[in-house]
């Protein structure tokens, strides 16, 4: 996020979607649980304004630098094993979120973006580009949305995507040792850094997110029938 300080569509736009992306995501997976019939993340106060315990200072760290980041786990029932599928249908109401606010910013852009024309070989191709500030701010948006969403699916803890992995996953010692290294020794905390912050020191270094955002955004750009063109 540093790296936009010159770009005030772009700063704006990752700021916003981090804000909103958080409450949002919170917010999803606390009324999926609700309607699940676990009342434990309601009490957790989830649904206040306030960022305390939203947003560990590693996460922090990943936002300010990459731009992109994760929440921290929303306490559920997951004592009993019967009730593994109820609490994973929740958790992952939260990449669900990210993904329809995605969705919202690229269907916000198609409305205010301005067309471009792309010669591709014989053929005159008519394109959404990025013109003024308010498409800019919705495109930078809707790919933070989108980043937030590849990001939560890694199957490592803290992300939801290692929450719902160990949740369905065998019940053998090997497992749960490997649980317990990654989780509370935070080798999945140092594993998300290096993915997120490599790419950015070391441009060299392949980028899991920048890899998947392209595609993800181009998809769901096609589904209101708009070829996005980022860039």
């Amino acid at each position: 996020m540093l790296f936009y300080l010159a770009e005030p569509a772009a700063l704006l736009g990752i700021v916003l979607a981090l804000l909103i992306g958080i409450y949002v995501h919170d917010g999803a997976q606390v009324v999926a649980a609700r309607l699940l019939r676990d009342p434990s993340p309601l009490r957790s106060g989830r649904l206040t304004a306030s960022l305390k315990h939203r947003v560990s200072p590693f996460s922090a760290v990943a936002m300010l630098i990459a731009g992109v980041g994760w929440t921290e786990p929303i306490p559920m029932n997951d004592v009993w094993r019967k009730r593994r599928f109820h609490v994973a249908a929740a958790v992952l109401a939260g990449p669900l979120a990210y993904l329809l606010l995605a969705f919202v910013s690229i269907v916000g852009f198609k409305f205010v973006s301005e067309p471009l024309l792309l010669v591709e070989g014989d053929r005159i191709l008519k394109v959404a580009g990025a013109g003024g500030f308010p498409a800019r701010l919705l495109l930078w948006m809707a790919g933070t949305f989108g980043s937030l969403f590849i990001l939560s699916l890694i199957p490592v803890p803290p992300a939801d995507g290692g929450r719902v992995l160990f949740l369905l996953g065998p019940q053998t010692p090997s497992w749960h040792r490997a649980h317990y290294q990654l989780r509370e020794n935070n080798v999945g905390i140092v594993i998300l850094l290096v993915i997120l912050l490599l790419p950015v020191l070391f441009v060299s270094f392949p980028s899991v997110v920048g890899q998947l955002i392209l595609p993800l955004l181009r998809g769901l750009g096609r589904i209101v029938n708009i070829d996005v063109a980022l860039g």
